[in-house]
């Protein structure tokens, strides 16, 4: 039965010198005793397949010699978790506004106009860029894993310090009154300012709108008090409910076509400014007109993601919402 020394050989080989005979005596002394506390409930000695099956659930010679040795790690389970929420934070902060360049620059592609430099991004910098911030975070995190601070960080806290129970469901009241500020600040400046004439006067510049300008002008006032009675609702009932996310989202959706409509209607139907010959307004008048029609893709995607925020808030909600009368037939 020479299994034994040999497991206890390869064992050895992967301790410290210096604590190796300590260390192999007494995991010897306890394998032969789990060796004959088994013999006793056989009634028999082992076999050699008997003591391979009990050293096999000992485990390898390096896994067993690893419980022996003190956790060696860069960065330790206490600061892990917060080094991996830093790792993600720096990463966001380096890839979203790539990814949105490189989205800018695609988008430019297919509507077949020329990227400006700004946009070209370069993956190889991106990259190297990338890396490197990770490596300073992680030398950040194994000097504070030495230092002293992550003692004062884990040890001398204050349970009253402790931020308040969030309702991830409850709307500020703060954000309801500066909404209400703010739409009835646009609601005042929308109805005496662009009121329709559909011609407006910029100092010694002349803008003259199509008819579509009234049907617009019309939905974005009726839309901002919809948005004021919405936050007023909000501000007397500070929590999010199924019907004020589905109102929401009817007001965002049908703002986004009203807007995204007006970028594709021409809007403009003439320019005119003292020196302007007519040949030159009519081309600033269709300039303008074709940069809002170029800038329709960027509103349809920044519209989407609004949309998609709000839905995700009302599934969100909707489930505890579901979760609420569940909890309490169980209960």
């Amino acid at each position: 039965m020479d299994l034994i020394p040999r497991y206890l050989q390869a064992v050895k080989f992967w301790l410290p010198k210096k604590q190796q005979d300590d260390i192999i005596a007494e995991l010897s002394e306890d394998i032969r005793a789990q060796i004959a506390e088994r013999e006793a409930a056989l009634g028999h000695p082992l076999t050699d397949a008997d003591v391979e099956t009990l050293l096999r659930q000992r485990g390898s010679p390096i896994a067993v010699a690893n419980g022996y040795l003190p956790q060696q790690s860069l960065i330790g389970p206490q600061l892990f978790p917060i080094y991996r929420f830093v790792l993600k934070i720096v990463a966001l902060c380096i890839l979203v506004p790539a990814a949105l360049v490189w989205l800018f620059a695609l988008v430019n592609a297919a509507l077949g106009m020329q990227a400006h430099r700004w946009t070209t991004v370069s993956f190889g910098g991106l990259w190297t860029s990338l890396f490197c911030s990770l490596g300073v975070v992680t030398l950040v995190f194994a000097v504070l894993e030495r230092s002293s601070a992550k003692t004062d960080l884990f040890e001398k806290w204050n349970p009253r310090k402790l931020p308040a129970v969030r309702n991830p469901h409850a709307i500020p009241r703060s954000s309801s009154v500066i909404e209400i500020a703010v739409n009835l600040c646009f609601l005042a400046w929308w109805a005496s300012t662009m009121v329709s004439p559909l011609n407006f006067h910029f100092g010694n510049v002349t803008l003259s709108l199509t008819p579509a300008w009234t049907w617009f002008f019309w939905a974005v006032l009726l839309l901002t008090m919809g948005s004021a009675a919405r936050s007023t609702i909000n501000l007397l009932r500070p929590y999010w409910t199924p019907r004020r996310v589905v109102a929401r989202l009817g007001l965002d959706v049908a703002g986004a076509v009203f807007f995204c409509s007006l970028l594709k209607a021409n809007i403009v139907a003439a320019i005119d400014w003292p020196s302007a010959t007519p040949d030159k307004a009519a081309f600033v008048a269709s300039s303008i007109n074709h940069w809002l029609a170029v800038s329709f893709p960027y509103a349809l995607v920044v519209c989407l993601v609004i949309a998609g925020a709000n839905v995700w808030r009302l599934i969100s909600v909707m489930r505890k919402s579901t979760a609420q009368p569940m909890r309490a037939a169980m209960v």
